[in-house]
């Protein structure tokens, strides 16, 4: 087992996150790269920088094991995104603490809700949504693709 550290993206941490998230997408999920570009990943410090927002990485030492990030959808609710974990690394809890993380934040953020939307095929990052206790709330199949969204309740001011 791994130690873990989840901490705050930092400016160092953008090339190895975009080698990360793009290596897996590619290998993983080509089917999905159209209905998720990696726009965001070419500047995740602005993107991800605002207030009521976070990209968060886990590490173990220098090296980037995973990441998820919080982008505002509106006053009350919160976009899960990017919950990417190193192949190598998986079945250790990683992705968890991540979602963990990022409940913790939008709670400490005042979020009423936690929106998480992905394809079907991401079937590791649905299962830990789940776990964390995310609802299944629409299903859409668009060329093929079926697309899904997750929310997560935490009540009014973030208060589950």
């Amino acid at each position: 087992m791994n130690k873990v550290a989840i901490r705050q993206f930092q400016i160092s941490d953008a090339e190895p996150v975009q080698s990360l998230i793009t290596s897996i997408m590619n290998q993983e999920f080509p089917q999905s790269k159209a209905a998720y570009p990696v726009d965001d990943l070419l500047d995740i410090g602005r993107i991800y920088g605002k207030n009521g927002q976070a990209f968060f990485v886990a590490t173990d030492g220098d090296k980037i094991m995973g990441t998820v990030a919080i982008k505002r959808e509106d006053d009350r609710a919160a976009l899960l995104r990017r919950i990417f974990v190193d192949a190598a690394y998986r079945r250790q809890r990683i992705g968890f603490q991540l979602i963990e993380q990022a409940i913790h934040f939008c709670k400490a953020h005042h979020y009423e809700e936690v929106i998480f939307k992905t394809s079907s095929k991401m079937d590791g990052a649905i299962k830990l949504c789940q776990a964390q206790g995310f609802q299944q709330r629409a299903k859409l199949e668009i060329g093929g693709l079926e697309l899904l969204k997750f929310v997560l309740f935490l009540g009014k001011n973030g208060k589950s």
